[in-house]
């Protein structure tokens, strides 16, 4: 039996606690954590409870972590957005291997930076994108690589965020200033970026896109709405976005955890009262838009049509791709993929081949165990190049999301080859 591979957390918050720190919990033969940095004191104290690691091996910046002659051979940064760039060059330049979360920069030319270093280190630098080790996407590709539907044509993917979870996260929340986070279709669709890349498998050359912020600004406040929940709304049993409906109820997981670290209902109606999760989300300081469509097209001729919604029921994705010889269509959230062949005549016969593809009960419909095991394997398997060719895939789908807002906000058409000769000048 081989012993579990140890590792340095940079950033104990959700996704270091909940996805990385809770699998090395179920998976202790596989993943150890020696030592963590944390600014918030509360988070780090309780990552290294969960973890047992020593008080001496806790460190309120990533800076002096790394600073200290190499603790481990991996390093799962799950830092802010802002710092990926600066905690992962300084991570590598100690020796680590990187598990890294998306995006795994804020610019163009910082995502290739990370990459160029990483090749030049010769280490393995793997971005979180767990969508890709689902078994429903992971099926999807299966079946177009294997020719069920002959050549692959066109792709239509559609990710509906969800109502309540755009107002918690891209208004209210992290990632609403697209100025200081990025924008949406970064800080949330690179996974549809990334997926899009795998899935036509190769790179795009040419990409459009259309977009804005329509609805959660002042102008569409309801009348009278005052600046927070708290401070007595006319219109709080009607409005969806009522923060203490949101956060006061017996919910207390994400997205509810994330506004205070303490669950009681005093300290989250406190929160409400002072933090940002309490302000009406017609009168923030957001920026990332609500809606955005993605053209693209791929250097194999296959064509993407991407949508994102802000305002949305059930926050889901949907797949459908169409190919020489039938169509393949999948809903992430049923866990299901349909693949239809063409028949002769008018198609009305037609019988679909129905797959189910349940996975496992966590974050991401399993992926996040996915991903996190494939690193482990790629280290223990001293598997670089599988790594640089994974790496190169999310560098490809990161510089599309970049472009895409680039033509978004200039109203062109992005050539691909011209946007990376310029990101090099």
């Amino acid at each position: 039996m081989t012993s579990p591979l140890e590792a340095v957390l940079l950033g104990a918050g959700q996704r270091g606690t909940d996805a990385c720190g809770a699998f090395a919990r179920r998976h202790p033969e596989q993943l150890r954590f020696v030592a963590v940095a944390e600014p918030d004191e509360e988070r780090r104290r309780r990552f290294a409870r969960q973890h047992g690691i020593d008080p001496a091996m806790c460190f309120a910046a990533y800076e002096d972590l790394l600073a200290r002659p190499q603790l481990a051979p991996l390093c799962f940064n799950t830092t802010m957005d802002a710092h990926h760039l600066p905690s992962t060059l300084m991570a590598l330049e100690a020796g680590y291997d990187i598990f890294l979360e998306k995006p795994m920069a804020v610019t163009a030319r910082d995502c290739l930076r990370i990459a160029q270093v990483a090749r030049a280190r010769g280490r393995i630098v793997q971005i979180c994108h767990p969508l890709r080790y689902t078994p429903f996407y992971t099926k999807a590709r299966d079946l177009l690589t294997s020719g069920a539907i002959g050549r692959v044509i066109s792709m239509t993917m559609v990710e509906n965020v969800g109502y309540w979870h755009f107002a918690h996260s891209y208004v209210r929340g992290n990632w609403g200033v697209a100025a200081t986070t990025g924008p949406l279709i970064l800080t949330k669709c690179c996974h549809d970026m990334d997926l899009a890349v795998w899935l036509a498998g190769d790179d795009p050359v040419r990409v459009a896109s259309f977009g804005a912020l329509n609805e959660f600004r002042p102008d569409r406040a309801p009348e009278g709405a005052p600046n927070r929940c708290t401070d007595g709304c006319p219109v709080e049993k009607t409005c969806p976005y009522f923060a203490p409906a949101m956060y006061m109820g017996d919910n207390t997981d994400w997205p509810v955890s994330v506004i205070s670290s303490d669950p009681s209902a005093e300290a989250r109606w406190q929160a409400l009262l002072t933090g940002p999760y309490g302000r009406c989300v017609y009168r923030c300081d957001n920026t990332a838009v609500d809606h955005q469509t993605v053209i693209a097209e791929f250097a194999n001729g296959v064509s993407l049509g991407f949508s994102v919604h802000a305002n949305a029921f059930h926050p889901c994705r949907t797949l459908r791709v169409t190919g020489s010889e039938g169509e393949l269509n999948g809903h992430l959230e049923k866990a299901e993929i349909s693949v239809v062949r063409f028949t002769p005549g008018q198609g009305l016969e037609a019988n679909p081949r129905v797959f189910s593809t349940a996975g496992q009960a966590d974050a991401h419909h399993g992926g996040d165990t996915g991903a996190i095991s494939n690193f482990l394997r790629c280290v223990r398997e001293d598997d670089k190049q599988g790594a640089a060719e994974s790496l190169d895939i999310a560098v490809a789908g990161h510089l599309l999301a970049f472009a895409a807002e680039q033509a978004r906000v200039t109203q062109t058409l992005v050539d691909m080859k011209s946007y990376r000769l310029a990101l090099a000048g």
